[in-house]
């Protein structure tokens, strides 16, 4: 008799507790489910980038930063190009303004950003155009070491082999 006693207290004491850890987890899910959810869009807002306010200068600071990163090697596939090449100037010539027309891309696009923000905000053309100017002296700037590329390839040249060059281009 002791022993059924003693088994059923036992008996009891474990289904009391696995009903009483299993009620605890059904309620800790419906008080935390909330929380949560809200930790997850707290988290979420957290690891989203804040917005910058897009302005002209951070315009100007992106499209620059981008043309000063592709510059290099812009002029560096232009060495290299040019080896092949060498003795053809119009062919130099070419390739010069295919490397500087990819600077010019870049360019173009800040350009065309500054002008959306000007129709956004509502802004005078000159405030665009003063913009507009300072990203277009970067792009200036940058492709001259792209022409500059250029012009050492053809400085060792001799003048046979430009005018045979010139000569072909007028054929």
């Amino acid at each position: 008799m002791k022993k059924k006693l003693v088994v059923l207290l036992l008996a009891a004491t474990m289904s009391l507790s696995v009903v009483a850890c299993g009620g605890e987890k059904e309620e800790a899910n419906k008080t935390e489910a909330p929380k949560t959810e809200a930790a997850k869009k707290e988290k979420t807002e957290e690891t989203k980038e804040p917005k910058v306010e897009v302005t002209y200068q951070t315009i100007l600071d992106d499209y620059s930063k981008r043309i000063a990163d592709a510059t290099p090697g812009l002029v560096e596939e232009y060495n290299v190009e040019s080896a092949a090449i060498a003795n053809d100037i119009t062919a130099l010539a070419e390739l010069s303004n295919t490397k500087v027309s990819k600077l010019a891309e870049i360019s173009n696009q800040g350009v065309t950003e500054m002008a959306t923000l000007m129709q956004k905000n509502g802004d005078e053309y000159s405030v665009y155009e003063e913009w507009a100017n300072k990203l277009m002296e970067v792009y200036t700037q940058y492709s001259a070491q792209i022409t500059d590329a250029y012009t050492a390839s053809t400085s060792g040249m001799s003048a046979e082999d430009m005018l045979n060059s010139l000569e072909t281009l007028g054929q």
